[in-house]
């Protein structure tokens, strides 16, 4: 069956997006075989709102803000749309992205406010379908 204009131009859209989340968690994919690095996130919770801040400070938000002003701005942009959304596309990124802790669903799902947060996206008052 053929897509339509309109969900052909959602792929590219969430495509789009994954480029951008690829730029701000760069700091992890490009360092995915660093034993030093891998055993100091180890010790991450993910579910623990206080130790994920304090990984993407450490981590994360150094490299974000070297970024030009124009890619910091498509990077909020990007986060803000998954922040409207189901979750469902910031938990299948995560999962795929292997990233250094939370494996699960739900470890995503309490990841992805934080990294809202970090990074200056608010969110919605009422959870999405809420």
């Amino acid at each position: 069956m053929r897509k339509t204009a309109p969900q052909r131009l959602a792929e590219r859209e969430a495509r789009a997006r994954q480029e951008l989340l690829d730029s701000l968690f760069e700091p992890w994919i490009g360092q995915a075989g660093n034993p030093a690095r891998l055993n100091r996130l180890d010790l991450v919770d993910p579910r623990d709102e206080g130790d994920v801040a304090l990984a993407l400070k450490a981590e994360i938000t150094g490299p974000f803000t070297e970024m030009t002003r124009e890619t910091q701005t498509r990077i909020r942009a990007a986060l803000t749309v998954l922040a409207n959304g189901d979750g469902a596309e910031f938990r299948e990124y995560w999962l795929d992205l292997r990233a250094p802790f939370g494996s699960t669903e739900a470890e995503a799902d309490a990841i992805f406010p934080v990294v809202a947060r970090t990074f200056g996206v608010r969110l919605p008052d009422s959870p999405p379908g809420g």
